[in-house]
């Protein structure tokens, strides 16, 4: 009989602590561009911990369909992600992608990313200057998927795949210098950028239309400048 009692005890102790965790965070649907959808079609799922606390920082997992971790860090907006403090990032098998330290929103510090096989991809030092509202990220050391260091002490040849951005180019002291090629597949555009000691100073992109864009900084570049259309 006391056993009983004392399993129905564990029970509603387990029911108000379920409750309460639940009262506390917050679960929002997000779709493959991490916009917030419906629960009808997302493609992964955030939890805020802390949410209904008032706080500096609100600690954030992400998490794919099959359960596992995405991404977790803190951010300083509970409603809007402010990233701040290190954030780790996880392929869909559990195994590590990235580990990136953010200040206010800015990459600030080491970065450092993996291969879905757990070998050494990139190691970056990022650095924010909160005065000038400038940022510059040096390329340390980089290798290929078959573990041949590209660039070395900051200098060599990378290339960098984001989510949906390909671009290769030299480093020279950490920095892009000379042309880039690339392409943009959610923008649908092929590009070439030239640097000089990690600066955009020039390029041109041409879109599926053959309509061509030129600019001379990252802001005309993802604003548009002038447009043509090729012969």
């Amino acid at each position: 009989m006391k056993r009983n009692i004392f399993i129905f005890l564990l029970l509603i102790l387990s029911v108000n602590l379920s409750a309460q965790i639940s009262m506390m965070s917050k679960k929002i649907f997000l779709d493959s561009l991490n916009r917030e959808c419906t629960p009808d079609n997302y493609s992964y799922t955030r939890v805020i911990t802390n949410y209904s606390q008032k706080s500096i920082r609100y600690v954030i997992t992400d998490f794919y369909k099959n359960g596992r971790k995405k991404m977790t860090g803190a951010t300083l907006d509970r409603d809007i992600l402010k990233k701040d403090g290190e954030f780790i990032c996880y392929y869909k098998n559990g195994a590590k992608e990235s580990v990136i330290n953010y200040t206010d929103d800015h990459k600030n510090g080491k970065e450092i990313t993996w291969y879905e096989n757990q070998s050494k991809k990139c190691e970056k030092q990022n650095i924010w200057d909160s005065k000038t509202k400038k940022q510059q990220t040096l390329i340390l050391n980089c290798w290929d998927e078959n573990k041949n260091q590209t660039v070395t002490d900051g200098n060599g040849e990378f290339e960098e795949i984001d989510t949906f951005i390909t671009q290769k180019g030299i480093i020279k002291d950490g920095l892009k210098q000379g042309s880039w090629e690339g392409s943009d597949s959610l923008r649908k555009i092929t590009f070439v950028d030239n640097y000089d000691k990690g600066i955009l100073i020039s390029g041109v992109s041409t879109d599926e239309n053959n309509i061509q864009l030129t600019y001379s900084s990252l802001n005309e570049k993802q604003n548009g400048k002038k447009a043509q259309k090729l012969k």
